[in-house]
């Protein structure tokens, strides 16, 4: 039997152990590379919300300078009304200028308040921005050639503490001369009152978009004026805002705690798959182990039961045989053979309805029929029954019965075979010291029959299991006595159908006690039927 549950650990093992340890092993050895791709995964997904907020500030910029192109008149008028108009829906914009390619030194500068404006130390500035760029002017003009309109940052001046930003938005031909003309604005302003919306609607709660001035890591906007500082924020800069850049965080954790997250989940998961795996397989292993056992256990049982059935049979049928052939002189010799055979039959009658009752219990259909009885009469009656076979095993016995009448509610034979079947062991499993002790008594609320013997005991490891069916114990002597296995397990039936319990005192090496104990008060208002 050993060798078969080995056999089916091993295959079961191979099956399923193995192959979800491998799994495991594999799984957590990809978990960092894992991270890496999350982490880069999160990268690029904060990229691009990025790439679209500045995509969406060079797509306004791009849509100003689509309305300029269509106020400018010519190389040195805009139309006056539509200007003013142009300039009241924008007000983060501060001028429009106007510059001859020829000559950079004619600039022009206009406003919403007074149209064109006099101001000799902003025109120098721009004059000398676009001396040191004319090559990016140049460049302008060729797309402009090849019918592509680019927005690109000039250069950022100081104007009244103000930080402000020049742009190309356009490029025109008026006769023999081209003109540029662009935008000044101040570009923390343009951020907060342009780009803000559009920022936090990208957002959606679930991200914290910053704007910052490089400069000095001025925060210029935020959509989460609680955000964590000091946080190691993704970040790119503006495309036409050199100055300055965006940072993208996700709400609440870094990408690097979402990623570890990530991993500790997907550890778990791993975790719990193996732990189901194993239970999984414990529990079919376990349940296969307890068939193999229970069908060994069947199998001695059938080759106990027949030496059990032996043994009243061969006595029955010598002195039946004795008796025939009148090889009994005296009257009193074949009165002893006639008890002999009449205790015999009783035993065997016994073992016969311990297995007749055992096959009732496992189909639920025994029956108890239960009336008042004094348990003083039953123990004596069976006693005297069981004298023969006691007597025969070399053992003696005692019998101390109470001083007064024990009353139960009982069924009188199921509570006989429980009796017998205790003498029956304490027969078996007494090799040495062959004394058997059975008395009656009561307590506060139970009746008792108490049978106690000097055999081998019960260990601690072995006395819970002993009223399962067919359980013998493996250790000691106990394999080497012949026993079916049933006698236990059909008491603790009888005493659970009685309302009972079964009290049991012992140790390996020292004799066992058992005790049945009965409820003093138990009505009798209908018949029992095991479950």
């Amino acid at each position: 039997m050993n060798k078969s549950l080995a056999k089916i650990g091993i295959v079961l093992l191979l099956i399923f152990v193995l192959p979800a340890v491998f799994f495991s092993v594999y799984q957590i050895n990809s978990l960092n590379k894992n991270e890496l791709i999350i982490e880069e995964i999160y990268n690029n997904q904060l990229d691009a919300i990025l790439f679209s907020v500045n995509q969406y500030s060079a797509d306004v910029l791009n849509a100003w300078a689509s309305e300029a192109d269509l106020l400018l008149d010519d190389s040195t008028t805009f139309h006056a009304q539509r200007l003013n108009t142009f300039f009241a829906e924008k007000p983060d914009l501060s001028y429009i200028f106007v510059v001859d390619s020829a000559n950079f030194n004619q600039v022009q500068l206009f406003n919403e308040s007074s149209g064109r404006v006099i101001d000799d130390s902003l025109a120098n500035k721009i004059s000398t921005t676009f001396y040191k760029r004319d090559e990016l002017v140049y460049r302008l003009f060729n797309y402009l050639e090849n019918g592509y309109r680019k927005i690109e940052p000039v250069s950022a001046i100081t104007d009244d503490n103000l930080k402000l930003q020049l742009f190309l938005p356009l490029s025109k031909d008026f006769g023999d001369s081209r003109y540029i003309c662009g935008f000044i604005l101040e570009p923390a302003s343009f951020i907060q009152n342009v780009l803000g919306p559009k920022i936090q609607a990208v957002t959606q709660e679930k991200f914290i978009i910053s704007a910052h001035q490089e400069e000095d890591n001025t925060l210029i906007y935020t959509t989460d004026a609680e955000s964590e500082s000091g946080r190691q924020l993704h970040q790119l800069p503006f495309w036409l805002f050199p100055d300055f850049y965006l940072t993208i965080d996700l709400n609440g954790q870094t990408i690097e705690a979402l990623a570890q997250n990530r991993i500790k989940n997907d550890l778990m998961l791993i975790i719990g798959l193996n732990i189901i795996i194993l239970l999984g397989v414990w529990f079919v292993f376990r349940n296969i182990k307890r068939e193999v056992e229970l069908a060994q256990l069947k199998s001695d049982f059938v080759s106990n039961v027949s030496h059990e059935l032996r043994t009243p049979l061969s006595l029955i049928s010598m002195f039946a045989e004795t008796l025939m052939l009148n090889r009994v002189r005296t009257e009193e010799r074949k009165h002893d053979y006639y008890k002999i055979i009449s205790q015999e039959t009783v035993r065997l009658t016994a073992m016969v309805n311990k297995i007749l009752n055992f096959s009732k219990i496992e189909a639920g259909k025994r029956i108890y029929s239960l009336q008042s009885i004094n348990l003083n009469e039953i123990v004596k009656e069976v006693i005297e029954a069981y004298e023969f076979h006691i007597t025969q095993q070399g053992f003696s016995y005692d019998f101390k019965a109470a001083d007064q009448q024990l009353l139960i509610s009982g069924d009188h034979e199921a509570i006989t075979e429980a009796i017998i079947n205790l003498l029956d062991n304490a027969v078996k499993y007494s090799p040495k010291e062959k004394s058997i002790r059975v008395s009656t008594g009561h307590t506060d609320q139970y009746h008792f029959v108490e049978v106690s013997d000097k055999g081998q005991g019960i260990s601690d490891t072995h006395r819970k299991a002993i009223f399962d069916k067919f359980y013998r114990a493996t250790s000691g002597n106990v394999q080497s006595v012949k026993g079916t296995g049933l006698g236990l397990s059909l008491v603790k039936h009888i005493m659970d159908a009685h309302n009972g319990r079964i009290e049991v005192i012992s140790s390996l090496g020292e004799g066992s006690i058992f005790r049945l104990c009965f409820p003093k008060k138990y009505k009798i208002t209908k018949l029992l039927e095991s479950t």
